[in-house]
């Protein structure tokens, strides 16, 4: 499908803008109280995120405790009582190019019985935010129906914190009652054009604006937290939300990158009552490597991958091939996708310089000098070999020509997946 640029990047930009500004001043007028919507109301009957006292109630009843942060966190001090178990050990880091896929059901089966964990307990999740996403869908997924989460995260809890670690008596844990709130990129491309639906998307601006799932809206799950890593005030929340055209009477596909966002959003859409919201949870790691899916951008989505060329052309570099220059001090890996992207995960050695970053204010392209600059900035000089990287054919040829066009003459293309480029092999930004 033909796309055009889209329109939208300085309303969404002044409107996520003033949102943060005065959160609580959006619901004061009168008029505010008409925000007041089905799945608004329901919030405190689905109580999911919930503050310090009703955790300690929780707690007292009997419910487990799981501290989701990473094994460094948990033993630099926890809640008294939590137990480990990191959100990362119930995902795979990255397979087949796609990032935070769930784990298999025999290593959820293992992890959850060492936990000590059964269908009977309430389980109660802290994180670093009131957004723990990745942690609580993994819970929903393996069927627990009592699901809570801590507002603001381990930084809201009052009290002191504890190196104890408790003893748990391991359970032998089977799921057998999964409930897979998952959907399929067939699936979404059917909803595409819906009224009945709205598609989410959860990444912040500057990744949603290099491409996204036609007809997507943005609902950066950044946005949807305070300074202080609590969630927003009612008010705030609707206003987001009508923003993006999301409401009770419409399904609600969340995505984002790598899955990550779209399970904050899905959370924070559960507890303000949304029942009818399903997770995309492959993304756009997925979504942008298929031409044929298409992504709002000025031109369709499109491939390299595969196509012969010869003369003076390109190389199309596999996995290993780029592997095998990482010490070579004349090759440079310039990664043209967002800083949010690149921040969240990028080949290492590689450099950043984002495609959109070549445009003035007008879409136009920058001068000579400034474009130079650009690069010369990032190390990207012309008597360098310059190996491309990125997740859509678009950005991959606009990178090219503007490359050529300031002389350099020794550039490929890596457009393979991150296929076996596990955990520290594909790292994040320092």
């Amino acid at each position: 499908m033909t796309a055009h640029r889209s329109p939208v990047k300085p309303f969404l930009r002044s409107a996520f803008t003033a949102l943060s500004l005065n959160a609580l001043a959006l619901g004061m007028a009168p008029a505010g109280m008409a925000l007041m919507t089905v799945a608004a109301q329901a919030q405190t009957q689905a109580s999911i995120i919930t503050g310090q006292a009703d955790f300690e109630a929780l707690i007292a009843e009997g419910a487990k405790l799981i501290d989701v942060r990473s094994p460094t966190a948990y033993a630099e001090g926890h809640v008294a009582g939590a137990i480990n178990l990191p959100w990362q050990a119930l995902n795979v880091s990255e397979s087949d190019g796609i990032r935070n896929e769930f784990a298999g059901d025999a290593e959820f089966e293992r992890l959850l019985g060492e936990a000590g964990l059964s269908y009977d307990d309430t389980i109660l999740i802290y994180d670093t935010t009131a957004l723990p996403g990745r942690a609580y869908v993994a819970f929903v997924y393996a069927g627990f129906e009592n699901v809570h989460v801590l507002d603001g995260g381990i930084g809201a809890w009052q009290g002191g914190l504890t190196k104890d670690v408790p003893q748990v008596a391991a359970t032998t844990f089977a799921l057998t009652r999964k409930n897979d709130i998952r959907v399929d990129k067939d699936y979404v491309a059917a909803k595409v054009g819906d009224a009945a639906s709205v598609i989410i998307d959860g990444r912040n601006l500057d990744a949603y604006e290099d491409g996204h799932i036609p007809g997507a809206q943005a609902l950066p799950a950044s946005s949807l937290l305070t300074e202080t890593a609590i969630l927003q005030s009612q008010p705030v929340l609707q206003r987001l939300l009508d923003t993006a055209g999301v409401s009770p009477d419409r399904e609600v596909v969340s995505y984002c990158g790598s899955g990550v966002a779209a399970a904050n959003n899905y959370l924070a859409l559960r507890n303000l009552g949304y029942e009818n919201v399903v997770l995309y949870d492959a993304s756009w790691d997925e979504w942008s490597r298929d031409p044929r899916a298409g992504q709002q951008v000025s031109l369709a989505n499109y491939t390299f991958e595969g196509t012969p060329l010869t003369g003076n052309g390109p190389a199309f570099l596999d996995a290993d091939a780029v592997k095998a220059l990482a010490g070579d001090p004349n090759v440079v890996v310039v990664d043209v996708r967002s800083p949010s992207d690149y921040a969240a995960g990028h080949i290492p050695g590689s450099v950043n310089v984002f495609w959109d970053d070549t445009f003035d204010g007008d879409r136009v392209l920058k001068p000579v000098e400034e474009l130079q600059a650009l690069y010369a900035q990032a190390g990207v000089t012309p008597e360098k070999r310059i190996v491309l990287f990125t997740r859509g054919g678009l950005q991959l040829s606009h990178s090219f020509t503007v490359l050529n066009l300031l002389g350099f003459s020794d550039i490929d293309f890596f457009t393979g997946k991150f296929e076996g480029w596990q955990n520290g092999a594909f790292r994040p930004a320092v």
